[in-house]
Parts: C-alpha cells; sequence; structure tokens
C-alpha cells in the first residue's frame, strides 16, 4: 500500500512538479541504515515506515531545487532523523506539553521515541510515534507544535499519511509557491483547508487543538 500511495504521488508530481521529484527527492536508503537505525532506537520500525524510505531517503535540502512534500514541509532524510534521536536521547530535562490528545504522552514534547519524519523549519514537527498511550497505535503520525505545546495525531500511520497526501494531491489541494517558483524552486504548499502548520485556523485540523 506504501508504493501504491507513492507511486500515486509520483505520477502527480511528473506531471506537476517534476522538479520536486526529479531533484528534490533521495533514492532509497539503505537496509544498512535502516537496520542502524532499527537497532540504536531499541524499537522495531513500523513496515510501512521501512517501506518508505526503502523509496526515498527524504528531501535533499542541497539539491539544486528546494522543494517540500506532505503538508508543504520537508521530509527529513535518515541522517537528520538519527541526529534529531541522538540530540534528544541526550537531554535530561523533559519539556511537558500544555496540550495533548489523550493517544498521546504529554510529558515530554522533545520525547525520543517520537521519529521525526518532517519539519515546517520553526516549530512544528511530524513525528512517527513508537511510544503511544497504552491502547492506541503504534506507529500513529503525530503532529508536535513546540510553539503552542500541543500534540495531536494526524494519521494512524504512515501508509494513512502518504494515502492522504495522494488523495489532497490528486483533488487540488496544493499548489506551486509563487515566491519559490519566482526563485526558480518548486516547492509545495497546501491549500488553506488543510494547511497542517497552521492547524488552529484550518478547516480539517482546528478541532484536534
Amino acid at each position: 500500500m506504501v508504493n501504491n500511495a507513492l507511486t500515486r504521488i509520483a505520477h502527480w508530481l511528473a506531471a506537476h512538479a517534476p522538479r520536486i521529484l526529479h531533484e528534490s527527492l533521495n533514492p532509497s536508503a539503505s537496509e544498512a541504515q535502516l537496520e542502524a537505525l532499527e537497532a540504536a532506537l531499541g524499537h522495531h520500525l513500523p513496515p510501512d515506515y521501512k517501506a518508505l524510505y526503502r523509496r526515498h531517503d527524504g528531501l535533499n535540502e542541497d539539491a539544486d531545487n528546494f522543494g517540500s512534500f506532505f503538508y508543504g514541509i520537508s521530509f527529513l532524510p535518515l541522517a537528520a532523523v538519527t541526529a534529531i534521536w541522538q540530540h534528544r536521547t541526550a537531554a535530561t530535562a523533559p519539556e511537558p506539553l500544555r496540550r495533548a490528545h489523550p493517544a498521546i504522552k504529554a510529558d515530554n514534547a522533545q520525547r525520543p521515541q517520537w521519529l521525526c519524519l518532517g519539519f515546517d523549519g520553526s516549530h512544528v514537527w511530524l513525528c512517527v510515534d513508537l511510544d503511544p498511550v497504552e491502547g492506541h497505535r503504534y506507529g500513529q503520525v503525530i503532529l508536535v507544535d513546540e510553539e503552542l505545546e500541543t500534540a495531536f495525531p494526524v494519521a494512524d500511520s504512515v501508509v494513512a499519511l502518504l494515502t492522504e497526501f495522494a488523495h489532497d494531491l490528486e483533488h487540488g489541494h496544493y499548489f506551486l509557491d509563487p515566491d519559490a517558483l519566482a526563485d526558480g524552486n518548486e516547492y509545495l504548499s497546501p491549500d488553506a483547508e488543510i494547511d497542517l502548520i497552521n492547524w488552529p485556523s484550518t478547516k480539517r485540523w482546528a478541532t484536534f487543538g
């Protein structure tokens, strides 16, 4: 199912944003990289997470085209994921959240078991939750807004995130940012209805906070 969603995404990008597809997206991560991350974490990586990285190892920020991915944010390569995890495991003082969905532990906004997947460059993270509240979904994808000290689920799984991304692309919920185009870059921006970064004022996400 991951490959099906990624194929739909690739078809859309080929027609509308080919530089993201051919220049921004990295080729696959190696099995050795995935095994090393899994061993370091001490948690098994969800199969759909591994399937995603077997197709693309995130976005290349040094590419000629500065692009974006789901919800107009970055898609982090495994090297960055590992570096963030190492930084978080070294932190000594937890930073509790002010608000969190019942499926999400609220005692530490920098929880190492939240495997970072995407970042807006400021304060909003997409993470794969490897330590959910008991009874909730291992591998759920969550938003963590550090500025508003809030976290809530975005998708039940990586494959659900990718499937929704494909659907939103196909139904006209993304456009190429005009300012980025003026600078020669293809950069995806979501429309106001699904904008995750500005979630408090967005139809799809406002109720989650």
